[in-house]
């Protein structure tokens, strides 16, 4: 699959999750984020690795969110405001097929990586909450917080794709020697 055509239905399964939430359809966020991965999956040429990789992403994701919405800094629309919703969750496993695909040059920019996250992580959550998916308790207080976060969470996800991708010759030039 090519990195363009990655990035596209990943910003697909983003955009029908935030307006799905956003408009009391979070299923339609489901559905896509499943699709993407499925097909991901399907296309892939080590679809068990990539599938470890999209479980370790959605293990991670959970654990994000869930000190998201206990603390209270966010809110999802169309959930209970204790608890994760569904299409949040899926949309992590969906994030997960841009690793060693659109994301992949960032693999061995882990501080590149960092960097986007602690500014790309804050711009989504504004973007959804702009567009209904979500609150923020205290806007600025939360897209710290979550820029903080992300500066940490996108090199951890980044070591992950590059454990689990076999076609990673960096992967394994230190093993060689």
């Amino acid at each position: 699959m090519s990195a363009l055509v990655n990035f596209m239905l990943y910003q697909a399964a983003w955009f029908a999750s935030i307006l799905g939430a956003a408009n009391g359809r979070p299923f339609l966020g489901v559905i896509v984020s499943l699709l993407v991965v499925g097909w991901h999956l399907r296309v892939s040429k080590q679809p068990l690795s990539e599938l470890k990789l999209v479980f370790m992403t959605g293990v991670i994701g959970a654990a994000w969110e869930s000190i998201l919405t206990h603390q209270q800094w966010v809110h999802y629309e169309s959930a209970d405001p204790e608890s994760v919703p569904i299409w949040i969750l899926t949309l992590w496993l969906a994030f997960a097929t841009t690793f060693n695909q659109s994301l992949r040059w960032l693999k061995n920019h882990l501080w590149l990586s960092a960097l986007l996250g602690m500014v790309g992580g804050p711009l989504a959550w504004f973007g959804g909450m702009h567009m209904g998916g979500l609150t923020l308790s205290d806007p600025i207080v939360s897209l710290v917080i979550i820029g903080v976060g992300w500066a940490v969470i996108m090199p951890v996800l980044f070591v992950l794709a590059k454990r689990y991708d076999l076609n990673d010759s960096t992967q394994h030039e230190g093993e060689r020697s």
